[in-house]
């Protein structure tokens, strides 16, 4: 009994992301079916008034409640179907086969300019949702960077786990500001290091500033290691001012040198290529278009695969059917419902 309760109350919607949309969809579809109700039992009272009433209609109004309710309770079960309601786990053995893509995201606060919508770093965050939702059995890993770097999200075929890390990703995670983007290859070497793998891929998201300039220096450890590093850029060439809000800042304030001018940043296409370039990489930007992702994964679905062994892992069990058998039922106890009282015999 312990354990029954234990996994219940492990409750857990794997389609979490979508709850305001399910919610307003099935207000919506509620406030239509009420308004409908309200409208024919309106037009019925105009039509039919006084005791004319009973002898032209002779349906239940306790039974059309019932309908009603039936009706009312199917709506909200169908927007909680979509939400995939899961709890309790189940173990299952998997093998896994693919290559690893280790993720490089800049979050220093250059990333937080607006020249690409909504800004910089959001813009680099659908880009990595983009990959991963077209990865098929890789692995996949997660460094961020700013002035100093670390692995967020070790490689993992969990890519719910992934997206998580990812999207606590923001200029607070690391403490050091500035961007250094020789620091996050090299961890992403340390971590590539031990692999022995040969199919491996490194994606470096970032608007090319670097304040410390060891990134072509760093790329050689790549080089070396026969690892192409793919360098993403987001941002103008332009220049846009950096946004400062935070604590006891307003919205509209931004980022000024010790003179009071405005820093603007840069996106700085040629330093990126010359990374890329130098571990036989090729650069794409996103600013304004992802169809230069394909080519990264054209490159992965064509890579060596390896295979990773097998492994067991837990995962949440889907509940979603018993609440479809549930509106099934609903549905069909509304229809078979009769409407209408049976004749009396007078």
């Amino acid at each position: 009994m312990n354990r029954v309760i234990r996994e219940f109350t492990m409750f857990w919607l794997g389609n979490y992301k979508y709850l305001l949309y399910s919610a307003s969809v099935t207000g919506i579809v509620l406030l239509l079916f009420i308004l409908y109700v309200s409208w024919k039992e309106r037009a019925i009272a105009r039509l039919v008034q006084g005791t004319a009433r009973d002898y032209f209609i002779k349906g239940s109004k306790t039974s059309a409640r019932i309908k009603q309710a039936l009706v009312v309770l199917s709506i909200l079960m169908f927007g909680l179907v979509v939400l995939r309601p899961q709890w309790g786990e189940q173990v299952r053995q998997v093998t896994s086969e693919g290559t690893d893509v280790l993720i490089l995201l800049d979050v220093s606060p250059s990333m937080l300019a607006r020249d690409a919508k909504p800004n910089r770093l959001a813009r680099a965050k659908d880009a990595v949702r983009w990959i991963v939702e077209s990865l098929k059995g890789d692995r996949v890993g997660l460094v961020l960077f700013s002035g100093d770097a670390f692995l967020q999200c070790p490689l993992t075929n969990d890519y719910g786990a992934f997206i998580l890390f990812l999207d606590s990703a923001s200029p607070d995670t690391i403490s050091l500001k500035g961007t250094d983007i020789g620091a996050a290859i090299k961890e992403g070497y340390r971590v590539f290091k031990n692999k022995r793998l040969t199919s491996r891929i490194l994606v470096l998201i970032t608007d090319g500033e670097d304040h410390e300039g060891s990134a072509e220096e760093a790329a050689t450890l790549f080089r070396e290691m026969d690892v192409a590093i793919y360098t993403v850029g987001v941002g103008s060439i332009s220049g846009e001012v950096i946004p400062a809000a935070g604590e006891g800042r307003s919205a509209d304030s931004y980022y000024r040198d010790s003179v009071g001018n405005l820093i603007k940043t840069r996106k700085d296409v040629s330093y990126l290529k010359r990374i890329a370039g130098s571990t036989g990489g090729s650069y794409i930007d996103i600013t304004d278009s992802f169809s230069g992702l394909r080519d990264i994964l054209a490159i992965i679905e064509d890579q060596q695969k390896n295979k990773y062994g097998s492994r067991i892992i837990k995962e949440p069990r889907e509940q979603f059917q018993l609440f479809a058998f549930v509106i099934l039922l609903l549905l069909s106890a509304e229809l078979m419902l009769p409407e209408r009282r049976p004749p009396r015999n007078d």
